[in-house]
């Protein structure tokens, strides 16, 4: 008989349970593995047939033999094995018919392990949807909470402003004040955070002026930037209408978040904005934005973990620069889900690049002799690429030893006028400027931080005249 092979140790090693069987439905062999999971005698298996077997797809026929649905041969199914105690459990069956006509051989693969497996896995997911809901819930419940005290400082604070002229107390509640907004900056991000992750967040569609708005975002971040003496740019497509219908807010909080990003990375050297109108089918229009720095720049390998949830490519960044890790995470989400992607160019050292598109409406014609307010961005980003893009990239080059006496000269300029805030900042770029291994400068350079942070003037006079000599030493006369 051609099933002979099956009283052979390989049948009875498979795990699958094999059953030879004839158009009668009597079992002629069963494996050990059918043995032992149908809970029969070996002798006790080739005296059943079939049906008892398989109560669901074998079926007695008119003339006392079995029916079964042959055109099943060769594919696989699902359904259940009886046991000898009339129990089941789930297989998946695969019919072969033999070359010895008359005679099939069916191949059982027990799946209850993956069946409870998958119940147990939709029952995880239940509850992380019921956790993730009561989450969310409570994050937006306590953010709403917390703007309550915030917003109750910030208004007290800015009444005593009104009212006290002193100007270290004032200096007192400017720091107040800031952190207050800081705070009022992670309770939106957390908000927003919450909201998106519930599917409760939504685009609002407005009529806006694109131009105002532009120029809104311009003067939010104008200050941070002349404070931190960059370069600065903007350069908007002449044939992008001025009236657009979209979400104009959540424009905005892009933007402010890449913006945020590209000041607070960088130190020395340029901020350029550029957008252009890419293309446009009836009354849709697809705008694409880049914004672009010369910071600290991102590796390839940290590119990866940059628009996840509560991530920062380095912890040092956290703790040095601040944030929650949620801003790129959310605009990469609202970029979504104005139909548009987000993208991102950088090399470790030499500044990034971020850029992204959305799509937005119009009913306004467009006007081609719409004047051209802004800067012209790709000029400049010529010049700079013919450069090699960031010019300030490691220590002891001309270039950047320039850059470093300039600020030096500027620091003592601002520690004698006792202007703290720009001493400060001027410090904290002489410090990024200065990627060198030796111990004693970088030192220096953080104890002459830390002295001009308590606008203590001979300390900080002090440090500055060790630092110039220890800067002298490295690449010459400061």
């Amino acid at each position: 008989m051609e099933f002979e092979w099956l009283n052979s140790c390989i049948a009875d090693e498979t795990i699958e349970l094999v059953l030879v069987f004839n158009e009668k439905g009597d079992i002629l062999f069963g494996n050990q593995s059918a043995v032992q999971k149908l809970e029969y005698d070996k002798e006790e298996l080739i005296k059943c047939s079939m049906m008892q077997i398989f109560r669901q797809d074998f079926l007695e026929g008119d003339n006392g033999g079995q029916t079964f649905e042959k055109e099943t041969l060769e594919s696989k199914k699902e359904t259940a094995m009886y046991r000898k105690n009339s129990s089941c459990f789930p297989v998946n069956i695969h019919i072969i018919p033999s070359k010895e006509a008359g005679i099939y051989v069916l191949m059982a693969e027990d799946i209850s392990r993956q069946k409870d497996m998958n119940a147990r896995i939709r029952k995880l997911k239940e509850e992380e949807q019921e956790n993730q809901k009561a989450r969310n819930e409570f994050t937006a419940n306590v953010t709403h909470e917390l703007r309550t005290p915030v917003n109750g400082i910030r208004g007290h604070v800015t009444t005593l402003l009104d009212q006290i002229q002193d100007e270290e107390q004032r200096k007192t509640l400017d720091i107040i004040l800031y952190c207050c907004d800081n705070m009022s900056a992670i309770i939106n991000n957390i908000l927003d955070f919450a909201k998106l992750e519930s599917g409760k967040f939504t685009i609002d569609e407005k009529e806006f002026d694109f131009y105002k708005m532009m120029d809104r975002v311009i003067a939010t971040h104008s200050a941070e930037i002349n404070k931190k003496e960059l370069r600065f740019s903007v350069d908007v497509d002449e044939k992008i209408p001025r009236l657009m219908i979209g979400d104009e807010l959540r424009i905005v909080q892009i933007l402010n978040n890449l913006m945020s990003n590209a000041i607070k990375f960088t130190m020395v050297g340029y901020i350029n904005i550029v957008v252009s109108k890419t293309s446009q089918v009836n009354d849709e229009i697809e705008l694409f934005f880049m914004v672009r720095d010369s910071g600290i720049g991102i590796s390839q390998a940290e590119k990866d973990r940059l628009f996840q949830s509560f991530s920062q490519v380095d912890a040092s960044i956290t703790r040095r620069f601040g944030g929650t890790g949620l801003g790129l995470a959310i605009t990469k989400q609202l970029i979504e889900m104005m139909q548009g992607s987000i993208h991102l160019e950088s090399e470790k050292g030499k500044g990034s690049t971020f850029s992204f598109s959305v799509k937005l409406r119009t009913n306004q014609s467009i006007n081609e002799n719409n004047d051209k307010i802004y800067g012209a961005w790709a000029n400049f980003a010529k010049e700079e690429d013919k450069k090699g893009g960031d010019v300030f990239t490691s220590f002891g080059e001309i270039d950047k030893n320039e850059e470093l006496k300039k600020r030096m000269d500027k620091l003592v300029l601002s520690i004698e006028l006792s202007a703290w805030d720009k001493a400060e900042m001027l410090a904290a770029t002489i410090k990024t400027l200065i990627d060198t291994d030796n111990d004693d400068l970088k030192k220096q350079v953080l104890r002459m931080e830390m002295a001009i942070r308590k606008s203590n003037y001979e300390k900080s006079m002090d440090m500055y005249e060790k630092v110039k000599k220890l800067l002298s030493e490295q690449i010459g006369e400061i």
